[in-house]
């Protein structure tokens, strides 16, 4: 299988100055609303988007900074290849969804499909899940930034999703169950629903052992992945892995 580590791509984005001239991009779209008056005034568009939606965990993020991490490369791939219908499985509070209706916005192009089953650390195989999208409006929430017409929340499983609707993508990311056969099932029945030259993603590609009682097994699928596709890249040491649809 042919492949290159993330730094790879990386480095050769910062030597064009890509993520400078994307988090320019976002600062220079910020929307005022009258909800979050006093975030607006003290952050700017990308630290609001961390703050917001919680791009804290996982996503290499510098709130600091307004770096949103892992959120340019949604955020760039959506830009450039100009997605009809993405599919995001799994986000504690929309970080990644958030992203990735941004970009369609800025497009004006292109529409979200987030799912998440809106689990809690009750419920088994939470990975990670409080419940946030059972508490809260969905919708409200994704409103803040005028997102709410380019993304779509369902709160239920990727199973029954899978099950109710039966919609094509050119891009998805999986960031669900974490355990292999909950990784498994989203990789074979979205699979087949992704378009040629399509992009599919992956988090958590490297984290091993148990999440309470439930063991990690995106891993295990990525590694599988490996032998199965011609295209990949991934940055192991944070977790995080594309494979391109070329057959």
């Amino acid at each position: 299988m042919q492949k290159k580590s993330f730094y790879f791509y990386e480095r050769w984005l910062n030597s064009l100055g890509l993520f400078d001239i994307l988090k320019k991009i976002i600062d220079a779209k910020w929307i005022k609303h009258s909800h979050y008056k006093s975030d607006l005034y003290k952050y700017s568009t990308s630290q609001f988007l961390i703050r917001h939606f919680f791009g804290y965990n996982g996503h290499q993020v510098n709130h600091n900074t307004g770096n949103l991490g892992f959120g340019f490369l949604h955020y760039a791939f959506i830009i450039a290849s100009r997605p009809e219908r993405i599919l995001c499985i799994g986000s504690e509070q929309g970080f990644i969804p958030a992203i990735c209706a941004l970009a369609c916005k800025d497009n004006n192009k292109g529409h979200v499909d987030f799912v998440d089953a809106g689990k809690t650390s009750k419920n088994k195989n939470h990975w990670g899940g409080t419940g946030f999208w059972k508490k809260n409006n969905p919708q409200l929430h994704f409103s803040v930034l005028e997102l709410e017409n380019w993304i779509t929340p369902y709160i239920m499983t990727s199973k029954q999703f899978a099950k109710k609707y039966q919609y094509k993508y050119e891009y998805i990311f999986i960031d669900g169950d974490h355990s292999y056969p909950g990784v498994k099932f989203d990789y074979e029945t979205f699979w087949p629903r992704l378009a040629t030259d399509g992009m599919m993603g992956f988090h958590d590609i490297s984290l091993k052992g148990l999440n309470g009682q439930d063991e990690y097994g995106v891993w295990k699928m990525w590694k599988e992945l490996n032998k199965k596709h011609k295209l990949s890249f991934e940055y192991l040491d944070n977790s995080v892995g594309f494979i391109q649809k070329n057959e």
